[in-house]
């Protein structure tokens, strides 16, 4: 079978814990295989079917003997593909990409070259038109992957806010300390396929990468290194823009926190386009308006999700719960400043990574 080493390499990226895009039947779906001949060489692939399952890391030796090649042509071909972002590295040591890697393997740089153009259009057939997109942004079960962040100036002041829920505390003292910006690779997808329905609101902007995957980033080339203080102040400079925070769903270690509308976002878009409403993890706040409210609908017209509206008979803005995310990006439009979030329990965010991750392997496969 010609594609074979594609089909072998499919089966090790399945492994991870939001498993490979499949057809109805469960086999690999064709326009991601596309997708993967058009990020791997057939050499590449050759050998990379050989490597651990996503998150795992293997030695250069230990891939040399498992392909029964010459070291010094693995080390070449492993190095190639590090430095085109198609790997994990450290040192001699390398894993197969994640996903969200993997399928913005084109779009983390704004210029556009050989197959990017192409690649995004594969992105279109198995990511949103076949729904890999579920897998994507949570399980099939609906746990999700992400979690709304608001931020600290969005909640009113006697509200209970605990640790890690609002961006400043996150940032400041729960992320891991290195941070860099990375040009969005959703908003650049669609930028590039002059197809960005936000052009004229919002920049492409980048997210913020953090912890390994920030050095990653910067060592590529692709990533600006940013400190404590300067990602709050980008945080805060995109939540006035309109942008939605959203982080891992965890309250610990997390690896990005991305700045999102909703006509280009990747998880976003699971609430705003695809009706999958456990796409993005709520905040524990919702908003309300205060006695000051004019009724004047700029919130609603903020709004992503439609879930504020103007009640004529109260004279003010009402939220509809379950349509809210509790991302406080509203308020923040509100020209009478009366608008803010109050306390709203309803989600639980997991500790760390990995017991999200555990999580949504196991309902993936149950």
């Amino acid at each position: 079978m010609a594609n074979s080493v594609y089909v072998n390499l499919w089966n090790k990226l399945d492994e991870n814990f939001m498993t490979a895009p499949k057809d109805p039947d469960g086999n690999p779906q064709p326009s991601f295989m596309k997708f993967l001949e058009r990020v791997y060489s057939h050499q590449e692939a050759d050998l990379m079917q050989y490597m651990k399952r996503p998150g795992q890391f293997i030695t250069t030796q230990e891939l040399a003997d498992a392909a029964g090649k010459p070291l010094d042509e693995v080390e070449k071909v492993m190095d190639g593909v590090h430095k085109r972002n198609g790997l994990i590295g450290m040192g001699n040591f390398y894993s197969l990409p994640p996903m969200p890697l993997l399928l913005n393997h084109h779009q983390f740089y704004p210029e556009v070259k050989p197959d990017d153009l192409e690649a995004a259009q594969l992105y279109q057939d198995f990511y949103i038109k076949d729904k890999y997109y579920i897998y994507y942004e949570g399980s099939k079960k609906g746990t999700p992957v992400f979690r709304t962040i608001p931020v600290e100036m969005a909640i009113e002041p006697d509200q209970k806010v605990l640790s890690a829920e609002e961006a400043h505390d996150f940032i400041m003292n729960h992320a891991p300390a290195e941070m860099a910006l990375v040009p969005c690779p959703c908003r650049t997808r669609t930028e590039k396929m002059g197809i960005r329905e936000c052009k004229d609101n919002n920049p492409v902007a980048n997210c913020i990468m953090m912890g390994p995957t920030a050095m990653h980033f910067e060592m590529l080339g692709l990533g600006k290194k940013v400190t404590r203080e300067e990602a709050v102040q980008y945080f805060d400079a995109m939540q006035e823009l309109g942008l939605v925070g959203q982080t891992d769903n965890t309250l610990s270690d997390s690896s990005i926190i991305c700045m999102c509308c909703g006509c280009c976002c990747s998880q976003l878009r699971g609430r705003t386009r695809w009706d999958n409403m456990s796409a993005l993890l709520p905040a524990n706040f919702i908003p309300q308006a205060g006695d000051d409210c004019v009724a004047c609908g700029v919130c609603t017209e903020r709004c992503f999700f439609g879930a504020l509206s103007i009640d004529e008979e109260a004279e003010r803005s009402v939220v509809d719960p379950d349509k809210c995310i509790g991302c406080g990006v509203c308020t923040l439009a509100c020209p009478q400043e009366t608008l803010k979030l109050y306390r709203h329990e309803r989600s639980t965010p997991f500790n760390t990574t990995k017991e999200m991750v555990k999580t949504i392997a196991r309902e993936n496969r149950e």
